[in-house]
């Protein structure tokens, strides 16, 4: 009986360190964003993958297969928001890249702030960047918040938004590549430091995107073994530089004279995977100079890849140019973890990797594929939209903006008129859904009464935030774009979009990988927002105030 008593009270202890064991807190966090990864990008050119990158991840890693996008619109800064957050933009206010305020009469970036100025740029430059429009705490935060602020968060990224997003409102620093007033110069906020550390100002002595926009960009491997891609020379693309064609190869030395009497040089590292690889080499040197991981206290290190999203746009998803990129990505993805099993130690990290949305093929080749497209044609849209409001109400100004995706109506003409907003508001939805290539227009006064349970209704609602978004919320059916004007043909729109609440734009990659993570796969509909608190449970840290995310079960199974 004492042996038994003995063995239960072992096994207890075993069992209660084991599982303390798998629980145990990593030194470093590392969240690595692809800026339009699809989820089917870590498939479709695997077999040319090397085995330290995304092969790796998925070796050693856990994959869940069915993660999505849970809002509308699906851009890169509600996305970069909204994993950090571990909510969507109805609580944290990112609800795009820009949107429409009603009192300036004219569209603010979700990073600008005119009451900071850029730091480490070489000539001054007045538009400043902050996360002040940021509404809820980031895991960011809270991990700074719980330790005290002795832990560090480093966010880094060639966007400003893909750096100061997910830094939150207290990181120690944000850096990003500022190609407009300087010559390729990792830069940072006011709101964040006077001035750049040594480390930078080291780094960015070194004039690496200089000498990288020196280069030219060939296929790593003769172009005819491209097969996963379609013709390198097609009418899908959008051409570099005076370029007759969309074609390999990209002679950036050539090209940079061109655009230097612009100014927009430098913009050309934007277009070229080299830009990846820069950044890369910029994560490293923080690991290093900023010494993180290297103590008690939980370290964050936030980098966001933001090459593959103007790679899209330019060529789109189906193009040669994407698949090179992803093979050079892969390369340097393979860089970045071997840097951090030499300087943090293999079993003292976790990392997870993940897209802020993905993205349709370019409309041109769908419709030549036979595929379902069209162009939401908007300025069209508010024309027809005014002449029936005309119509019914009489002569009048009615309409502020109308971006796509929100209608903001002008209240100050139907205050004047003496009508009823949410009578206005459903008329304007009634009358867009009749619109061809409408799906469904929901009213501000149905978003904020109404509860969605599922479905693009739900998408729609967890986009809306009713001091930024506007009357009417418009989304549209499978395949179309939005257009701001109404001259391009389907055959004529190059490049890939994205912002809808469907799966090509919505379905991404969520892959983690080092200490507290099983090896395995999933197919369980999870999304991004599911990010944040898994990471506030791995740390033991307080959830961000707004989130709506669930911790991710599979690395929280005792059995």
């Amino acid at each position: 009986m004492q042996k038994l008593y003995y063995f239960i009270l072992f096994t207890i202890a075993f069992g209660c360190h084991t599982h303390a064991q798998i629980q145990s807190k990593p030194k470093l966090v590392v969240g690595v964003v692809i800026d339009q990864m699809r989820f089917d990008q870590l498939y479709k050119y695997q077999n040319r993958y090397g085995e330290n990158g995304f092969k790796r991840l998925l070796r050693e890693g856990f994959n869940f297969k069915n993660a999505n996008v849970n809002y509308i619109p699906s851009e890169t800064a509600p996305g970069h928001s909204s994993i950090y957050t571990g909510t969507t933009p109805a609580y944290h206010g990112i609800i795009g890249n820009s949107w429409y305020d009603r009192e300036l009469n004219d569209f603010i970036g979700n990073v600008a702030d005119s009451d900071e100025k850029i730091v480490g740029s070489l000539n001054e430059n007045p538009y400043g960047a902050s996360p002040k429009n940021l509404s809820a705490t980031t895991i960011s935060d809270e991990l700074r918040l719980g330790n005290n602020f002795r832990s560090k968060v480093i966010s880094v990224s060639i966007k400003d938004r893909g750096a100061i997003l997910p830094g939150g409102n207290s990181p120690n620093a944000a850096y990003w590549h500022d190609w407009e007033s300087s010559p390729g110069y990792f830069v940072s906020s006011s709101y964040y430091m006077k001035k750049l550390p040594k480390w930078v100002s080291k780094f960015n002595a070194l004039e690496k995107s200089d000498a990288y926009l020196n280069e030219s960009w060939n296929t790593l491997y003769p172009i005819e073994t491209y097969t996963a891609s379609t013709a390198d020379d097609n009418d899908f693309e959008y051409s570099l530089g005076g370029k007759p064609s969309p074609t390999f190869p990209y002679d950036f030395q050539n090209m940079r004279e061109k655009y230097r009497p612009s100014g927009t040089e430098y913009r050309l590292l934007w277009v070229s995977p080299a830009g990846n690889t820069l950044l890369t080499e910029f994560a490293i040197s923080a690991i290093e100079n900023e010494e993180l991981g290297t103590d008690e206290f939980p370290d964050l290190l936030n980098i966001s890849y933001s090459i593959p999203d103007v790679i899209g746009h330019t060529f789109g998803p189906q193009s040669v140019e994407m698949e090179d990129l992803y093979l050079r990505l892969d390369k340097n993805l393979g860089d970045l973890f071997t840097a951090l099993d030499t300087k943090v130690g293999k079993d003292s990290y976790t990392l997870f990797l993940t897209s802020d949305h993905a993205a349709s093929p370019a409309v041109s080749y769908l419709k030549e594929n036979k595929q379902n497209t069209g162009i939401a044609r908007i300025e069209a849209y508010t024309e027809k939209l005014n002449a029936f409001l005309d119509g019914k109400y009489g002569a009048g100004a009615w309409i502020s903006n109308f971006n796509g995706n929100n209608v903001y109506l002008n209240k100050n003409n139907i205050n004047e008129k003496k009508l009823l907003l949410p009578v206005i508001e459903q008329e304007v939805a009634d009358f867009l859904m009749t619109l061809p290539e409408v799906y469904l227009a929901l009213t501000a006064h149905d978003l904020q009464t109404q509860i969605y349970e599922n479905g693009l209704r739900k998408t729609i609602q967890n986009g809306y935030y009713p001091e930024r978004s506007g009357d009417v919320l418009v989304t549209y059916k499978s395949g179309v774009v939005i257009q701001p004007d109404s001259g391009a043909a389907v055959e004529n729109v190059k490049g890939a979009v994205h912002g809808s609440g469907y799966s090509y734009d919505t379905h991404v990659p969520l892959v983690w990988m080092g200490l507290g993570i099983p090896h395995g796969e999933s197919v369980r509909a999870v999304n991004p927002i599911d990010i944040a608190p898994s990471l506030a449970m791995l740390l033991n840290l307080q959830l961000p105030s707004a989130v709506l995310g669930k911790p991710l079960e599979e690395f929280f199974n005792e059995n």
